[in-house]
């Protein structure tokens, strides 16, 4: 029945989707909140561990945001800013979790290397698409690193890094130190780097 319904939301325009969600009109929003579940879970498998109560608060967060905000687009809505604002609610809600988390202790790592983050990336349309457009690519990169035996953690530190989260907010969701969070990522990077060549 899901993917009926994803598969439907895919044969409708974004603008069409926002519009019946703002309306309340034809389906009343829910190819839209089928959007938005899809994009939620992908994030989820790639990029988070998310539990179902979660992703559930997110959805209806997102929800909210569109409901209230979404008239500014509804004229011109693409699936790439839909996915921009599912994105940004995640990591949101990745950062508000980590703060009730207590951090490791870090004994190499000053206070500005710790609170080192990678760069967010840009909100504009045209990174979006191409964002999009990438995915295979990317699903290439992850399963290869997924396929070892630290592979699962090693994506979910990494991609949290590239989102924007500092070696401390890590340290947190992972319950490890500071220092090897930083010389994982810095292997990391060196690996993904030669994985995009051979891949991308």
């Amino acid at each position: 029945m899901q993917d009926k319904a994803l598969s439907s939301s895919h044969e409708t325009s974004c603008t069409d989707m926002l519009c019946h969600l703002l309306d309340q009109n034809n389906d009343h929003g829910a190819a839209m909140m089928n959007l938005i579940e899809h994009y939620i879970n992908h994030f989820n498998q790639r990029y988070a561990n998310l539990e179902f109560h979660e992703r559930q608060d997110i959805r209806q967060d997102i929800a909210i945001k569109l409901i209230s905000q979404g008239h500014k687009v509804r004229d011109n809505c693409s699936r790439a800013w839909v996915y921009t604002v599912v994105r940004n609610q995640c990591i949101n809600h990745i950062r508000s979790k980590s703060k009730h988390l207590s951090i490791p202790n870090a004994q190499h790592y000053t206070d500005v290397e710790s609170n080192e983050t990678g760069l967010i990336p840009s909100l504009d349309e045209g990174h979006n698409v191409r964002l999009l457009q990438q995915m295979d690519c990317l699903q290439k990169i992850f399963d290869q690193i997924e396929a070892k035996e630290t592979g699962k953690a090693d994506v979910a530190m990494y991609t949290q890094y590239a989102f924007g989260l500092s070696y401390k907010e890590i340290s947190k969701c992972s319950k490890r130190r500071v220092d090897a969070i930083g010389r994982r990522i810095s292997i990391l990077k060196k690996r993904l780097k030669k994985l995009a060549e051979e891949c991308c």
